[in-house]
């Protein structure tokens, strides 16, 4: 009777080294007792809590049987204490990776629906996530920048033509410890290519802006970097004009801003003036576009679209996102309607909303998924949605996928590969282009 109490004790007790096990993440690690304690102070559900607990006492259990088996025999059964590192290995794969999959991915069931006919193909090149005019372009986009692979270069996609054209772009030279002298990077672009191109001093850190004509036309220096030191500029649509929000110099605290339009090109006869934004309080202010023809600028104020005269009126626009958390990125005007979508939750799924020539809807997309694009197109008819993983856990594929404005269904839906990260655009003459790790699919739209 003595060794039986003797074997129970020590499996009793040896059971609880369980809770000593590693859990090792891409950052940290932790032992698994601690994560427990610790994911119980964290907004969970309660079932998920009690799947976490329901796991370590399986193992708890397991190992207690484990060693009280292994100390009634000899050395022979003594091999199971080798165990420890299937059991680590899975207690990680558990914790670190099912049981989180489990309660933040939801399963996508859906089935592509490849209705729409490829146009064309444009192998090695990928549409670039470059800023443009929140309103989307009354016939779509004529082209869009893109990066060509290997190297990334910028190249100009134009459609339906599916062609592109390499941008001509200095080169910077490189430092006795190979450092490069400069970067170039791509800002923002109107619908007809004209882009401005931000170029970064690497030892001095010196910010300067410049415009890109056309892919084979050298750039042209926009303004002196310390007018435009706060945010990059932007075009007009018409590309007669360039803006750029400032602080009032003496202003603050707390700082008060305006937005400066001036001439993008000597040749340009768009109205110059400082539109101030004092009568609007301090604020975080965003410039999403300049219409030198209606004259007025769109900009992202806080946590809404703020429409402003270039005498410095407010213009009426219409917005009401209702519970989505939309920021200046996440936002799409086109004509008197809108498009939003979350730009970032805790938990839970995304929600994208739309108000568009008499429509109005919402989607809420899987759980574990975020957007990463969205674009309408020129009839007000569709919205197309390109989503990615939000965790690195789980067997989630990115999707790109397009929906009805009138009743919010969808009529057509691709699976792509995990973070491809899809800009999706849709072009002048019914066209729709995204893209994978292989290239850009160029798609019809059915009439």
């Amino acid at each position: 009777m003595g060794k039986p109490g003797w074997r129970g004790w020590v499996a009793l007790l040896g059971s609880f080294g369980v809770y000593a096990v590693p859990l090792v993440g891409p950052h940290a690690a932790w032992f698994l007792g601690r994560w427990l304690v610790a994911s119980a102070t964290i907004d969970r559900t309660l079932a998920w809590m009690a799947a976490d607990v329901l796991v370590a006492l399986t193992a708890q259990i397991a190992t207690g049987l484990a060693l009280y088996w292994s100390l009634g025999g000899g050395w022979a059964r003594k091999v199971v204490w080798v165990g420890i590192i299937p059991l680590t290995v899975a207690l990680n794969a558990a914790y670190l990776s099912f049981i989180p999959s489990y309660f933040l991915i939801e399963a996508d069931t859906a089935s592509e629906m490849n209705t729409w006919a490829e146009h064309c193909f444009v192998r090695g090149v990928a549409l670039r996530p470059v800023g443009s005019p929140v309103p989307q372009a009354e016939h779509g986009a004529r082209t869009w920048w893109a990066s060509r692979s290997p190297d990334g270069r910028d190249t100009l996609l134009r459609v339906p033509e599916c062609l592109t054209i390499d941008a001509v772009l200095p080169t910077a030279g490189k430092s006795p410890e190979g450092y490069l002298d400069f970067s170039l990077s791509l800002q923002f672009a109107t619908s007809d290519g004209l882009a401005v191109v931000e170029q970064m001093d690497r030892v001095t850190t010196e910010r300067t802006w410049w415009t890109l004509r056309y892919p084979e036309v050298p750039l042209q220096r926009l303004a002196d970097s310390s007018e435009t030191s706060g945010q990059p500029p932007i075009i007009s649509r018409r590309g007669d004009a360039m803006a750029w929000v400032a602080a009032i110099p003496g202003s603050g605290p707390p700082e008060l801003s305006h937005v400066l339009v001036r001439n993008a090109t000597p040749e340009s006869e768009a109205f110059e003036t400082d539109i101030d934004l004092a009568p609007f309080g301090p604020a975080l202010y965003a410039l999403l576009d300049v219409d030198t023809e209606a004259r007025e600028v769109l900009l992202w104020r806080d946590d809404r679209p703020l429409t402003v005269s270039f005498e410095g009126e407010p213009r009426p626009v219409s917005y009401e996102p209702g519970d989505i958390r939309a920021q200046s990125l996440t936002y799409i005007r086109f004509r008197d309607g809108w498009v939003a979508w979350d730009a970032y939750k805790e938990a839970g799924p995304y929600q994208i909303g739309w108000s568009i020539g008499g429509w109005s809807g919402r989607h809420r997309t899987l759980a574990g998924r975020s957007v990463t694009s969205a674009a309408v197109d020129p009839t007000g008819s569709y919205i197309a949605i390109s989503e990615t993983p939000r965790y690195s856990i789980g067997n989630a594929n990115d999707v790109v996928y397009v929906l009805r404005t009138d009743d919010g269904a969808a009529v057509f839906r691709r699976y792509l590969p995990r973070y491809s990260t899809s800009r999706v655009v849709f072009f002048e003459g019914g066209f729709l282009g995204y893209s994978d790790f292989e290239g850009t699919h160029i798609l019809k739209i059915p009439k």
